[in-house]
């Protein structure tokens, strides 16, 4: 099908495309961090209030609760103008018919004809280990879709093994552990993201990212880092 895509906000923030269905995943965030990049105001706004690409979104979802992932106040916003929209987060900000807040180790769910199964991972760091964070894999048609979180690049469950389409943050692709497990988990195609607007990227993550999938030889791969980039999927 034409138009299948994947747009970034910003940071892991991006709009999915994908047989005609709409996901919204850590795509409304805007507190300041010291190294990675919040939605500018506008492309929020946008998102909110369901312009251009955002007008019709069949499902938001949030991996947890960190200020460069998740804002209440814009989610709040959203679900008031996009009614139709069903919400999947672990964080308990909201309730109503069209909210599932996540709290089992495990839960599969069923969104408007796309598949859900919501994986705990641990969060990468030692001081976030009692963040609760959650893996999604996506299944659209028969297309599979992968999403971390922040989650370390490492004991990730065979589940988000063979997906057609995984978004790795970029340490994924630029530490020797990361390497190692996209070896085990061997997804057809792959996107590098978690990366910083290049105006902020001050310890050079953009430029090492690139550099690691040229020299690894990952022709399935690309990277996403500025505002409104996008990548078209085959399916």
């Amino acid at each position: 099908m034409a138009g299948n895509f994947v747009r970034l906000t910003a940071n892991a923030g991006v709009l999915l495309n994908i047989n005609g269905k709409m996901i919204l995943v850590d795509a409304l965030h805007n507190r300041y961090t010291e190294v990675f990049s919040s939605v500018p105001d506008d492309l929020l706004y946008e998102i909110a209030h369901g312009e251009g690409e955002f007008s019709k979104i069949d499902l938001l979802v949030f991996t947890h609760d960190h200020p460069d992932h998740y804002s209440r106040e814009w989610t709040q916003e959203f679900l008031k103008n996009h009614p139709d929209a069903h919400l999947v987060s672990p964080v308990n900000d909201f309730s109503g018919a069209n909210i599932t807040t996540l709290k089992a180790p495990e839960e599969m769910h069923e969104v408007k004809g796309i598949k859900l199964e919501c994986v705990k991972l641990i969060h990468e760091g030692e001081q976030f280990r009692d963040v609760v964070n959650y893996g999604y894999k996506f299944d659209i048609g028969g297309f599979t879709i992968t999403v971390l979180g922040d989650s370390g690049p490492e004991n990730i469950p065979q589940v988000f093994g063979g997906a057609d389409l995984a978004l790795y943050n970029f340490p994924f692709f630029t530490i020797l552990r990361g390497k190692k497990m996209i070896e085990e988990l061997r997804p057809r195609q792959m996107i590098a993201y978690h990366l910083p607007y290049e105006e902020k990227d001050v310890n050079g993550y953009i430029r090492a990212t690139l550099r690691s999938i040229e020299r690894n030889g990952y022709a399935n791969a690309c990277a996403l880092w500025k505002r409104d980039q996008k990548v078209t999927i085959p399916l």
